[in-house]
């Protein structure tokens, strides 16, 4: 199969020095002489927005030069991802890109604008997105041990909600039905929001939430049900709530992340420089805890670090998509 054998390339590919791949880097040793601009794949205002904003703020106190957000919008994030792939290998433009676009649109799509084993320097992640699994207020089961009950008791009648074929809420919603022995059915959503309404009006029985934000507000106003947490350990803001792998299934992990890029060949000066501002960007508490009241947990390391964790991401979801016979074009 075609994109299980890119697949393979890709987390092949990530262990190796970039610069040494794909081209020569530039050297710069007056690194920044002028103002950087920071691309973001999404609209201003949501999460992956708030957590670059928030960085080029302290990167530009760190490195004494501007650092400019720039929105670029559309195609799921293809647009703004394939800008910094397209860029100068300066450091002048970098990126602020996801796990949508790089570990697991290689295993969805034959039609990506960029390579992403090839195309980008990893400097370090950012942020990890554990995510929810919410019921509605009329859903027949008020934990995650008797909604595994009442889906088996009942296949096929189970409904959840999604953004759309090959969403990480999707994804994460087959991995644990086949974690589970489930049978559930997918209604995709063209957006959060009328997924929220379903939800809450009864319409449908879960959601798998990438965003706990919108999950603390509605669990605050006794509005939904948070079953299990689908990342690997308990979130802070909501403590009282335990993880799928507490629940029955040692092992299990699915979660988002924003990682920190910057196009093919980046100079591993500049890579290093970039590292040591975004980890001290990071290491502020009050940043810290602003972004885990948002339902993040920070998660900087050295840029080695950052792309073997890139390697175990190709491997994870590409395990996830194999067998759903998704193609996105």
């Amino acid at each position: 199969m075609k994109l299980a054998k890119r697949g393979a390339r890709i987390g092949a590919a990530l262990l190796i020095a970039v610069g040494t791949l794909c081209g020569h880097a530039f050297a710069q040793d007056s690194y920044p002489s002028r103002p950087i601009t920071l691309v973001v794949p999404f609209p201003a205002g949501g999460v992956t927005d708030v957590v670059a904003r928030e960085l080029a703020h302290r990167m530009a106190t760190a490195l004494g030069q501007p650092v400019v957000v720039d929105n670029r919008a559309g195609a799921g994030g293809n647009i703004g991802t394939q800008a910094v792939a397209r860029a100068a290998p300066d450091g002048y433009t970098l990126g602020v890109l996801t796990v949508s676009a790089l570990s697991i649109g290689p295993h969805l799509s034959r039609k990506l604008p960029f390579d992403p084993a090839c195309d980008f320097t990893p400097i370090t992640n950012l942020v990890n997105t554990p995510g929810a699994l919410i019921a509605g207020p009329g859903a027949p089961f008020d934990t995650f041990p008797e909604f595994v009950k009442y889906a088996r008791s009942n296949p096929g009648k189970v409904t959840y909600a999604s953004v759309g074929p090959g969403s990480i809420p999707h994804l994460t919603a087959e991995i644990l039905a086949k974690a589970t022995k489930v049978d559930m059915v997918h209604v995709p959503y063209k957006g959060a929001a009328p997924a929220m309404q379903d939800l809450l009006a009864n319409h449908i029985h879960l959601s798998f939430e990438t965003s706990l934000a919108t999950t603390m507000t509605h669990h605050a106003n006794k509005r939904i049900k948070v079953l299990a947490i689908t990342g690997p350990s308990r979130v802070s803001v909501l403590p009282e709530v335990p993880t799928v792998a507490e629940s029955g299934y040692p092992g299990f992990g699915v979660q988002g992340w924003f990682g920190f890029f910057g196009p093919r060949g980046l100079s591993p000066a500049n890579v290093e420089k970039l590292n040591k501002a975004a980890a001290q960007a990071f290491a502020d508490p009050a940043l810290r805890q602003r972004l885990e009241q948002l339902g993040m947990q920070p998660d900087t390391g050295s840029a080695p670090q950052f792309r073997q964790f890139l390697v175990q991401q190709d491997k994870t979801w590409a395990e996830a998509v194999k067998g759903l016979n998704i193609v996105l074009d």
